[in-house]
């Protein structure tokens, strides 16, 4: 233990207890004390005296504290559904789970034991159902790193099957992973000859009339030189099929049908594949989508600075529902009042005309605009056609990479945390360095991230002053949709963003209400959906009641239901409902007005889980070997108990820590001055001074 304190002042505080004591016992001639007794007594005062002037300096105390940290055991099982869809189901929902708790108890009474279950999402161990549809392996690893970080984790012992269909390739993860993993294989290890959907590609909307493609992705193993019929029927009537014969053992292809949307609403489209008898696993053979045909088009203006790949990669979120037209800002700009959506890439810009940019503008002053800035956006022109944001240049004339990273707070629309992680992870965009000074209200999903800064500044915006506009800020979007097909071999996450933004902005004008709705539920979520009401001051109520209608597009069913009250907003919860294609309507009445908001979503059958039964052995055996553990089979539980007692590994961990303390909130320095007084007290007591 150290005291931090200067050496000036202990002889300030040693020098002021000698004055004081001094000054008491030498030339006050009253006090009649034998010479010991004098020396003593000085001595008494001179310490309580400089010690008492020592805390007026507020010293502290450094000292080293010794902490043990016993070691941690993480128990992480796989609760999807792929594990007990397999010949052994049986046994997994009984034997096993006795096994399991056997186990866990004899962990328990050796080592403190944290114990998950993961699937579409990760959380405590409370029982296993095998009831998920999603698998991310990843994910975990990912978030166990993060919790764990600096922990004293003996080890994680993984329980699954192997098989992931959400996230990406854990074996990259765990190169990287800080402790030793060993794995549990479930699920049936023997390969069965099989057939499957694998994925099916499509747009849920299109136009009356058009003609719209269906990929489907049709998988095989085991089945090399067999012929198989991939059939397509439309309300129970066939439109299309075709065979193809399977080359090898280990097989999938991609197959094009082109169907014609000859009449308005809502079909079921019925996909199915077969022709091999006695197949083991029948339920990944059939699909089923739904694709509403609609008489109507959206009509949306790309007016650019120059040809770039953002505006493919814009174009490719846009279903066939949608016409785009394209225009460069050297030519002629077109009439906006043809078009239900504007979006200006990089313009205004040096080679743009201003003048008619500006007037078509003032002419459609409702028109909404997404905004993309660039390197070639000119700022003086852009400050001039919106007063959402001032946009100057920066103190650099450079072009900055800038990373996304999710705002928690943003409530324009809802988007899954889930997805907001994966945005984190997109490619920086470009963008000259700016000073981006917020004018008016606005709503920011994305904001910016420069070299690990995570900034306040809006990377993707949205605003209503008069006409909707959405602002990003910065170029190279393709880069994040390629980006995420590398990653998860589908744009989901980049799809989710901009069509969701450009469905704002073609919304109607805000009407004192929101409603947060996902756009698709899965067969066995519950659909919840939430609602906000303000009054003509934008103040949250939650006065009036809020009712819903729920209509099935497919079969006409309707649910009616009331919102329940919370403290500052409504949420429903629907419970399960079929696969479909429903729109809602949802009525409130505020004062004498009326809100009435209209919308839709869809509920697809989640069968992801069906379509690899055979548990991946070679990736669990992999996770494993890469983090220094073992590989174990589901009935070798006993086995794996023993080697974990025997784990030299799993041992407690000393840490030392140097802590400063301030000297006068030490209780033991209190005693010493009472003590130090009292000595005094008593001494002079005794010899008749007090």
């Amino acid at each position: 233990m150290n005291v931090g304190l200067p050496i000036w002042m202990l002889l300030v505080a040693l020098l002021a207890g000698v004055a004081v004591a001094g000054f008491l016992y030498f030339r006050n001639k009253k006090q009649h004390y034998g010479k010991a007794l004098t020396i003593i007594l000085f001595a008494l005062r001179t310490l309580m005296t400089a010690l008492a002037v020592l805390l007026l300096f507020n010293p502290y105390i450094r000292q080293k504290v010794t902490s043990v940290e016993q070691p941690v055991l993480v128990l992480a099982h796989d609760n999807s559904a792929s594990i007990a869809l397999g010949k052994d189901s049986a046994y997994y929902k009984t034997e096993y789970l006795s096994q399991l708790e056997q186990f866990k108890s004899e962990l328990a009474d050796a080592y403190q034991v944290d114990s998950y279950e993961f699937g579409q999402e990760i959380r405590d161990f409370d029982h296993l159902d095998f009831s998920d549809q999603l698998t991310d392996i990843s994910n975990l690893l990912q978030t166990l790193d993060r919790r764990y970080y600096k922990r004293n984790v003996g080890a994680v012992v993984l329980f699954s099957d192997g098989v992931y269909n959400r996230g990406f390739e854990p074996e990259l993860l765990a190169q990287k992973f800080p402790f030793p993993i060993h794995a549990v294989v479930l699920g049936d290890t023997v390969s069965y000859p099989d057939l499957s959907i694998k994925n099916v590609h499509y747009n849920k909307v299109v136009s009356l009339g058009a003609t719209y493609p269906v990929r489907v992705t049709v998988g095989a193993r085991d089945l090399a030189n067999k012929k198989v019929t991939i059939t397509l029927s439309e309300d129970g009537r066939l439109i299309d099929k075709q065979e193809i014969t399977i080359p090898s053992n280990r097989f999938s292809k991609e197959i094009d049908f082109m169907l014609e949307a000859t009449s308005k609403g809502v079909k079921q489209i019925d996909i199915e594949v077969g022709g091999i008898e006695n197949e083991e696993q029948m339920l990944n053979n059939v699909k089923h989508i739904f694709v509403e045909v609609l008489d109507q088009k959206y009509k949306v203006l790309c007016l650019a600075n120059a040809p770039h790949p953002d505006l493919s990669a814009i174009r490719s979120v846009l279903n066939e529902n949608y016409e785009v037209d394209f225009a460069f800002a050297k030519e002629q700009i077109p009439d906006f009042a043809n078009y239900s959506l504007i979006v200006l890439h990089q313009v205004p810009s040096e080679k743009t005309d201003f003048n008619a940019l500006k007037s078509q503008l003032e002419k459609n002053r409702k028109m909404p605009l997404l905004f993309v800035v660039g390197p070639s956006s000119d700022l003086k022109y852009l400050n001039e056609i919106q007063k959402v944001y001032a946009i100057n240049i920066g103190a650099t004339n450079t072009v900055l990479d800038v990373k996304a990273h999710g705002n928690a707070s943003f409530s324009t629309f809802t988007m899954e945390s889930k997805d907001l992680e994966i945005v984190n992870r997109f490619p920086p965009l470009a963008l000259p360095h700016t000073e981006i000074t917020p004018l008016a209200a606005h709503d920011d999903l994305l904001l910016q991230d420069v070299m690990g800064v995570k900034s306040g500044l809006p990377l993707l915006s949205y605003a209503h002053d008069g006409r909707k506009m959405a602002f990003l800020f910065g170029t190279n979007v393709w880069r994040w949709r390629l980006f995420e097909y590398y990653e998860s071999e589908n744009h989901a996450v980049f799809d989710e963003i901009f069509t969701k933004s450009l469905k704002y902005l073609l919304l109607a004008a805000d009407d004192g209400s929101a409603i947060y709705c996902k756009e698709e539920y899965y067969s066995n979520e519950p659909i919840i959906i939430r609602a906000e009401l303000r009054n003509a001051s934008n103040e949250l109520i939650t006065d009036p009641d809020v009712n819903i209608q729920i209509v099935n597009k497919l079969t006409g069913d309707t649910y009616d239901y009331a919102f329940a009250k919370r403290e500052h907003d409504y949420e429903l919860n629907a419970g399960i409902l079929p696969e479909g294609i429903y729109t809602y309507k949802v009525q409130s009445q505020i004062g004498d007005k009326i809100l009435t908001v209209n919308g839709s979503f869809s509920v697809v059958a989640i069968g992801i889980e069906a379509q690899q039964l055979t548990a991946d052995w070679e990736r669990m055996c992999n996770l494993a070997a890469s983090t220094n553990g073992k590989c174990y089979m589901a009935d070798d539980m006993q086995q794996l108990l023993a080697d974990l007692q025997n784990d030299t590994r799993i041992t407690s961990v000393e840490h030392q820590e140097t802590r400063f303390e301030d000297l006068i909130h030490s209780k033991w320095l209190f005693f010493v001055l009472i003590g130090l007084a009292a000595v005094e007290w008593v001494l002079r007591k005794m010899f008749g001074s007090y």
